[in-house]
């Protein structure tokens, strides 16, 4: 039953309806009803699951009942005209297994309900110590009564008088310090989140950061949510709460607020302020600590100045000496980061610069450790290290580590053939940060200026928090927009240097970073980003800003290995494209001949095999080369549709990617539901997935099935960790004992469980995942395909035979992109058996295979082909989606930098990919027809829109968006169980976050919308319905905590190992020689270690954990990674196999290896000095603890090999 509920206030928001609304409905004992109430409307709906509820609401509160008091509004409800939606009763009803599940549950003690306290000032500014004590400056001040509370998610200062709200995500909190007298202050690792309750008048202005007055509009995102005619006014994300705050916002990140006088007492709010402090000591993460804190104005302490007024005379002070060569620019650049990453404050930062003048041994890699080793002030704190005299001796101590084991070091840190080192910079809404140097793989720019790399930067767009800015409808980034263009245009300055844009790759933009550089001289030209750009080719005649940014970023895409044509004489040529009826069949994709192929495989690893298949860069040449066993000579030929524009830069041939092996397939839910609608049986999917899971949760029931299975997902086999868990058991130690190793196993399990659970990423046995290239031979008929793969020693099944298989490629939205085709194998002796790890499509037919799937081509997709005849024999298939090409945006001339760079930030505020697919899954779950329903074949198309955006630069209009359901999504796109790393490594999983009545405001927050859910029983519900990740875990995962003792357990191995090393030796081995060089390998390992946790970490300034390195894989907190936290994993798990090997070839060099693996476990195994610290609260290489396992990894190998050859004589 529904009931309407007219003539309320319109401004009462939902929450607020909800919180009037709920007492009276408790007090008749119904709690089965959902509430609608949509902002600047004048009516509310409450829907009862029982019609006898409702009747009983109406017989009080009808229209011949007492009316109710809606803020002061007597109001009268009545019947609703409709019957009651039956999404929102299903949304009802699983609410009521939610609770009902909930209550099952162990009780947990509700968090403590949160009363505004009211300050009298806030102030914004940083700690430090005057005379030694521990005291806050302040820099800017609100000379306001201001609100302060702690919700569930955030602290927020309420400046009501301004409209304002200060929200400071909880953890983004790193300490928080209290008095008895009522004072305040947190810390913070990152700026908070400031949002305009108000627009402001067009003459109010936000001057940021000296970069120019933005003025504010409003986002077309703002109401594309909205149902109703009357849109509500979103709010704006400022970048400052006024002009004074913008001069300092960026760099002081402690907030301090005053509760007024009259509240401190034994009475009234002063209870309330010490009663919320000690609630929070008891419940939060982050350190409370009760503290005298003394009060100055910067103006008090002319010893440190103003913060603006010291960062100017520093800036001025870095770019003099960049000027006369004083200092080189890595240090410089380091310099200003320790102001800009608010370690230190710029006359201090003044003061170290002038100590390091005339310093000739002071090295970048040193310089970087002051970055571990400063923490944010505290009370607990020694001063010293926050002065000048502690920074330079903390220095030399850094300096002298960083001279151990100098030839390990400079291969894993300096440049290398395919790698350089490249400073980043991170942009957000309220600050710039600096970072770096780091390792990054090269493109065609670094390889042409090589030793130029510290002339160009990474530039990286994000929230304060390192991720995507989130789009929510009710919030308007359009200043946070502006604040990008503009700095973007003006260019970054870095001690001296002006840093410009210069350009993209595509797989940059979708990752909103892209690249700048300062002016250089190369072989005596002077090199600023227009010449850069010329030197390319020829991009004049584009009109297009996205088309030719396009063009330009092929030069940034990052190209691990660069193969020199001149040099292994390989020639050139250019041979047509196959066409027919308008369709390309080789779109993207080109030939080279056996000899050319050869000339790849001596540039690539030997790891990598002998591929037959390349994604390259070459000239202005971009696709994929297939192997043609029948071309002569040293040759590759290019097809027309590879060219995408003219270049004379034909020197070398660079290689992106290659089909090196194959790629395991996995379902998705977009690709099942649309097998569901092609009639393939449930059951086949139940089937898969009850398999799957059944496999995991016996994996650590035994250490061979855990050693198997960590093999299987490539964890730790660099540094042979599956082959150290199988010899732990053979000499009777238990590597449970070992909190690292246990929680390695752990991650990688939950992490999989997760996957199949939330992203329906099911294995599939006969399936397999390839680059896609053409059948040069014309062998293949039209809708043939031939499968070629290895199956990597069992690893995958064996290729299928002839018969019919599903193809796809995803992202799948319309019904037609999933087909049907024939595979087919060659004759004995056919070229298409030279090609592996490829799928070959005909060149025959009306029309090519690969655009029929989500509207594929030849120039790097890759393809999933299942040939399992349980489902192949089942399916229909539906008409593949022929979408026609729109127009590219053009300007009708030159495109110039800045209309590259205000397409590069319209594509990030308008880029809605994730919105349409989100829409198409609620959708295709509710309609009938599932993705043949009219709406989903419409978001098909708008998505096939939005993934060429980047290319066409025509954004979706989202008001053509279906409508989806007023209420309620299908309860498998619910946030997942939280996972947490506690200690360093220990892993928890927590319930879902449920309802919190201490949550946020009625406003909306800034993490998003919150949403209801209903069961679905589609396929996908099934699915997820089908594992509890919280049962598995505790059942299977969560490996018995037998009081770990890490001590024990390495004690134990240490005294095998030093017997087989003893049996193994034929004389003395005098380890304790070598153990000097053993911590000098074991401070560098932790040094990389560190970075890689550093430079992978979405925020930037929260290193990774530890064993999410050595894991491969970062967690992510619910359900499943990001697309960013997904690619940097890849990347993340690179740099690691690769400083592993390393530090692993490094024990194995010499006669001497046996003894320095030795002294490396004994190295691993002692416990660092805490440098003199109580509390920590920045990360640091101090608490890495792997080493050890590397080291008795590399001494097993010895001893393997020792003892086989023993047995051999």
């Amino acid at each position: 039953m529904e009931i309407h509920i007219p003539n309320i206030p319109a401004d009462l928001t939902f929450k607020s309806f909800q919180r009037l609304i709920e007492p009276i409905l408790n007090s008749l004992g119904i709690v089965d009803y959902l509430c609608e109430k949509t902002r600047n409307k004048r009516y509310a709906n409450i829907t009862f699951l029982e019609p006898s509820d409702g009747n009983r609401f109406l017989s009080i509160y009808g229209p011949h009942g007492k009316p109710l008091s809606m803020l002061g509004h007597a109001v009268r409800c009545r019947l609703s005209n409709k019957g009651p939606d039956q999404t929102t009763l299903k949304v009802i009803r699983h609410a009521i297994d939610e609770r009902q599940r909930r209550k099952s549950k162990a009780h947990v003690q509700p968090r403590p309900k949160s009363e505004p306290l009211q300050a009298s000032c806030l102030s914004c500014g940083l700690h430090t110590f005057v005379d030694g004590r521990f005291s806050f400056v302040s820099e800017w001040d609100a000379q306001e009564g201001c609100l302060v509370r702690f919700t569930k998610r955030h602290l927020i200062f309420k400046l009501t008088d301004r409209g304002i709200d200060v929200r400071i995500p909880r953890n983004a909190i790193v300490q928080l310090v209290w008095s008895e007298s009522g004072r305040a202050s947190v810390t913070l690792s990152q700026p908070p989140i400031i949002l305009a309750k108000r627009s402001p008048e067009k003459s109010d202005v936000i001057e940021l950061d000296g970069l120019g007055s933005i003025h504010l509009d409003f986002s077309i995102f703002a109401d594309i949510f909205s149902r109703q005619q009357a849109k509500p006014e979103p709010r704006q994300r400022l970048t400052a709460i006024d002009d004074g705050h913008s001069n300092i916002s960026a760099f002081c990140l402690v907030y301090h607020f005053q509760i007024t006088a009259a509240s401190i007492g034994t009475h009234g709010a002063g209870e309330h302020f010490h009663k919320e402090m000690w609630n929070i000591t008891e419940k939060e993460p982050y350190q409370v600590t009760r503290a005298d804190i003394k009060f100055y104005h910067a103006s008090d302490l002319p010893r440190l100045g103003r913060f603006s007024e010291a960062l100017t005379r520093l800036n001025n002070q870095l770019d003099s000496y960049t000027t006369s060569n004083d200092l080189p620019f890595g240090i410089l650049f380091l310099l200003q980061a320790l102001v800009y990453n608010c370690y230190l404050h710029p006359t201090t930062v003044q003061a170290v610069a002038r100590e390091l003048l005339g310093r000739s041994n002071i090295s970048i890699d040193a310089f970087r450790k002051l970055f571990d080793w400063i923490d944010y002030p505290a009370p607990e704190s020694n001063p010293r290290q926050f002065e000048v005299d502690g920074i330079i001796e903390s220095l030399d101590v850094a300096e002298r580590q960083v001279h151990e084991a100098q030839l390990m070091r400079a291969e894993l840190f300096n440049d290398n053939e395919n790698s350089t080192r490249i400073f980043r910079v991170s942009i957000s809404p309220m600050r710039i940060t600096l970072h770096g140097p780091e390792l990054e793989t090269k493109n065609r720019i670094l390889r042409k200026f090589d030793g130029k790399a510290n002339f160009f930067f990474r530039v990286q767009l994000c929230d304060e928090n390192g991720q995507d800015l989130l789009f929510n409808p009710t919030i308007s980034l359009d200043t946070v927009y502006s604040r990008f263009k503009s700095i973007l245009r003006k260019g970054i300055a870095v001690a001296g240097r002006q840093y410009k844009f210069l350009g993209f790759s595509h797989s940059s933009l979708r990752a909103h970073s892209l690249w700048f550089s300062a002016p250089f001289y190369h072989e005596g030209k002077l090199q600023i980003p227009e010449h850069i750009i010329e030197q390319l080719g020829d991009f004049a005649p584009i009109r297009s800003p996205a088309r030719c940014a396009a063009r330009i970023g092929q030069a940034f895409t990052e190209t691990p290995y660069s193969v020199s044509l001149v040099d292994n004489g390989v020639q050139t040529s250019e041979i047509p494209d196959v066409e027919r009826n308008g369709r390309v069949f080789s779109d993207g994709v080109g030939v080279l001949s056996p000899q050319a192929a050869e000339a790849i495989h001596d540039a690539i690893p030997e790891s990598k095999g002998e591929p037959t298949c390349f994604q390259i860069r070459w000239a202005g040449a971009k696709g994929m080369l297939s192997l043609d066993t029948e071309l002569e000579g040293s040759q590759i030929c290019i097809r027309p549709s590879m060219k995408k524009f003219e270049s004379p830069d034909e020197a070398n041939l660079d290689i992106c990617d290659m089909a090196s092996k194959p790629i395991p397939m996995m379902l998705n839910r977009q690709m099942i539901k649309i097998l569901e609608d092609m009639d393939a049986p449930p059951w086949w999917f139940l089937e898969l997935q009850r398999k799957e899971v059944n496999h995991l949760r016996a994996i650590t029931r035994t250490v061979s099935s855990t050693a198997s299975f960590l093999a299987m997902k490539d964890i730790g086999e660099s540094i042979r960790l599956p082959h150290l868990l199988r010899q732990t058991e053979a000499m009777g130690v238990d590597y449970h004992q070992d909190l690292f190793l246990r929680s390695v196993v752990e991650m990688a399990l939950l992490k999989e469980i997760k996957l199949i659970k939330h992203k329906a990423r099911i294995p599939v046995p006969k399936g397999i995942t390839l680059f896609g290239v053409m059948d040069e031979t014309g062998f293949l008929q039209e809708g043939q395909v031939y499968v070629s793969f290895d199956t990597m020693q069992g690893r995958y099944h064996e290729p299928p035979e002839c018969q019919k298989v599903v193809i796809t490629r995803s992202p799948a939205l319309h019904p037609g992109d999933i087909q049907l085709a024939h595979h087919v194998i060659p004759p004995e002796g056919h070229p298409l058996l030279e090609l592996r790890n490829c799928v070959v499509f005909s060149q025959r037919g009306d029309r090519d295979l690969p655009s029929m799937l989500s509207g594929g081509d030849l120039d790097g997709d890759i393809y999933n082909i299942i040939w399992d005849e349980a489902i192949v024999s089942q399916v229909r298939s539906f008409s593949p989606a022929d979408y026609p090409r729109l127009p590219i945006v053009e300007l009708g001339r030159k495109v110039e930098a800045d209309d590259m760079i205000d397409f590069f930030v319209d594509f990030i505020s308008q880029d809605c990919l994730g919105v349409i697919a989100t829409r198409h899954m609620i959708l295709a779950d509710l309609a009938p027809q599932g993705t043949r329903d009219s709406d989903c074949v419409k978001l098909a198309e708008l998505h096939s829109q939005a993934v060429d955006f980047s290319k066409t630069g025509r954004a979706v209009n989202l008001r053509e968006l279906p409508k989806t359901p007023r209420q309620g999504r299908p309860h498998f796109l619910a946030a997942g169980s939280q996972v947490l790393v506690q200690e360093k490594v220990d892993v928890e999983l927590l319930d879902e976050q449920g309802g919190d009545e201490d949550d946020d405001d009625d406003e909306a927050d800034q993490d998003g919308p919150r949403h209801s859910y209903y069961r679905s029983d589609k396929i996908l519900g099934q699915l997820y319905d089908a594992v509890d990740e919280e049962k598995i875990w505790h059942q299977d995962i969560q490996l018995p905590r037998l009081s770990p003792n890490d001590n024990a357990f390495w004690r134990q191995m240490l005294v095998v190992l030093e017997q087989r090393v003893a049996a193994a030796s034929k004389v003395n081995c005098k380890w304790r020689n070598r153990l000097d060089e053993a911590h000098g390998v074991r401070h560098t390992y932790e040094d990389a270690m560190y970075d890689i946790m550093v430079n992978y970490s979405d925020h930037p300034f929260k290193p990774l954990r530890e064993t999410e390195v050595f894991s491969g894989f970062i967690v992510s907190k619910t359900g499943s990674a990001s697309r960013r936290q997904r690619d940097r994993s890849i990347k993340m798990n690179d740099e690691f196999e690769r400083v592993s090997k390393l530090v692993m070839t490094t024990m194995h060099k010499g006669p001497g290896a046996l003894e320095l693996c030795l002294a490396c476990v004994h190295a691993g195994l002692v416990v660092k000095e805490p440098r003199g610290r109580q509390v920590w609260h920045r990360g640091s290489s101090d608490d890495i603890v792997s080493f050890r396992i590397v080291a008795a990894s590399a001494l097993l190998q010895e001893l393997n090999a020792l003892e086989s050859n023993d047995c051999l004589v």
